[in-house]
């Protein structure tokens, strides 16, 4: 425990170094180093050793961050439909051409590695910039927020059940996940938000910083369903992970914390979740 406690401390002060980069080209950069990670890791656990299809799907995975934040997609000479279906078209190819080390199943996989995720991965980037013509400090705490549920939602339920835990959540799935140890993730999640909430609407007061588009009062109502998604994420990669019969997914989060995808596994839940919440919010007028 005191290894992860280590690592997360580390892990913390990088994140808050990149949530003050956020708007720099240094933002999109490891963003992309985590997409191109994420690809190499699911591909690795799927068992595909085609290196060619591991070169090629490391071209949009590694891409993504960098197409959403600057539109590049306007750029394209055939619509994304017919790009898409030239992309498939290609990986089928390649499992026709080197067909004695690759199956369909690595197909699928390469489909889902290099533009599923790292596309919701990428929602970070339009996260930030729902609200473009809102101030910077609005379009952080965005990405502040959606992170807070997915990351503080694993280590409370990590520490909460490890204390406390004693009827199992998923047995046959995670056997370390209990009911006390989730309970104590969404609350522990909610708090940490209010407190963050807090501190930004503290600084506005202040006048360092502009008021906050999110009301009070939808704060722990989204904190707490993202919280819950994040869980049902992590919960989705550790049945993968059985699948493969594989622990982690990597190890380049440091020993006893896995690859990236270990490490954003609820968090690719959240993202996504939280990009489609704030659709929601903005249709219904709750942004106020």
């Amino acid at each position: 425990m005191k290894k992860k406690v280590i690592t997360g401390v580390i892990g913390a002060l990088f994140g808050i170094t990149m949530m003050t980069l956020q708007f720099t080209p240094v933002f999109l950069v490891v963003l992309a180093f985590f997409t191109f990670r994420a690809n190499y890791e699911l591909l690795r656990a799927a068992g595909v050793q085609n290196k060619v299809i591991v070169a090629v799907t490391s071209v949009p995975a590694t891409a993504m961050p960098f197409v959403l934040s600057y539109d590049l997609t306007r750029f394209a000479p055939l619509p994304l439909v017919a790009l898409l279906m030239i992309y498939v078209f290609l990986l089928l190819t390649l499992m026709l051409a080197m067909y004695e080390k690759t199956r369909f199943d690595h197909i699928s996989m390469a489909l889902v590695s290099s533009l599923l995720v790292p596309y919701v991965m990428s929602l970070l980037v339009e996260i930030r910039d729902f609200y473009p013509d809102a101030p910077r400090s609005t379009r952080a705490y965005m990405i502040v927020f959606t992170l807070i549920c997915a990351w503080v939602t694993d280590a409370m339920a990590y520490f909460v059940g490890s204390k406390f835990g004693k009827h199992k959540m998923a047995p046959l799935i995670s056997p370390k996940k209990s009911w006390e140890g989730a309970v104590g993730g969404v609350l522990g999640t909610v708090i940490i938000n209010l407190i963050v909430y807090g501190v930004y609407f503290g600084l506005y007061k202040l006048g360092w910083i502009n008021r906050l588009l999110f009301p009070l009062w939808l704060v722990p109502i989204l904190s707490a369903l993202l919280s819950v998604i994040g869980m049902l994420g992590d919960l989705s990669a550790s049945v993968i992970k059985r699948n493969y019969g594989i622990k982690d997914y990597g190890t380049v989060m440091g020993e006893g914390n896995g690859g990236v995808m270990d490490r954003f596994d609820s968090a690719i839940f959240v993202i996504g979740a939280m990009y489609v919440l704030l659709l929601v919010v903005r249709v219904t007028g709750l942004h106020v």
